[in-house]
């Protein structure tokens, strides 16, 4: 069991979430009611698809892990799970900066009416809103990054879905149950305390809430 937590921690690293749902929504089919103004990642070219892919793996997890590799090299983070509170300042600030240039990448690159933009947007502010919040917090208590990761995948698939009208409904039951198993196995490993789950995952879940609403409401 303990094995399988830890398995599990590594599969579901919080840096690579964003990326896990990004690939979710375009690769699982999905299509919205109104046919002439589609927002279904799915119906995006291929092209577009791996654009999008690049850019989130390249500033959500790529320059955040290698960050903190440098750091444990440097002596300043003992391992890449960060299990001390005080190891996650600087890595946290750095992903803060990382979020931020993806962000405004794609405000200035991506045109507002191509299909899903204001969900890929949303993606990147609400998993930024979620990062600013633990960084705040880990001055003070240390939240679970695993369930804010599990938060923003699983707050962006309802998100998503919810303005679909063909989609896979397992999908986003699977996502939640996902959670619950991670969640469980960082518990197993005496980890965190479940209240600190619980903070991590609605902190996660609603940075994507507001995340994509906003886009939706102002954009």
């Amino acid at each position: 069991m303990k094995i399988f937590s830890k398995v599990l921690s590594w599969i579901f690293l919080p840096l690579l979430t964003p990326v896990y749902a990004l690939m979710i929504a375009m690769y699982v089919e999905s299509w919205q009611a109104d046919f002439y103004q589609d927002e279904s990642l799915f119906s995006l070219d291929q092209r577009a698809k791996e654009f999008f892919l690049y850019l989130f793996t390249s500033f959500s997890f790529l320059a955040p892990a290698l960050t903190v590799l440098f750091l444990q090299t440097r002596g300043s983070v003992s391992s890449v799970m960060m299990e001390k509170r005080t190891e996650r300042f600087i890595p946290s600030i750095m992903t803060v900066l990382f979020g931020i240039s993806l962000l405004v990448i794609l405000l200035f690159k991506v045109p507002e009416f191509l299909p899903g933009a204001r969900f890929i947007f949303g993606l990147s502010l609400g998993s930024l809103i979620a990062v600013i919040v633990c960084t705040v917090l880990t001055f003070r208590w240390k939240v679970s990054l695993h369930a804010t990761g599990m938060g923003i995948l699983t707050g962006f698939l309802y998100m998503y879905y919810s303005q679909m009208l063909i989609f896979p409904l397992w999908i986003l039951v699977l996502a939640f149950i996902a959670s619950g198993v991670v969640m469980s196995a960082r518990m197993y490993l005496k980890l965190h305390s479940l209240s600190q789950l619980v903070v991590g995952f609605a902190i996660g879940f609603a940075g994507l809430v507001l995340g994509i609403k906003f886009f939706f409401a102002y954009y």
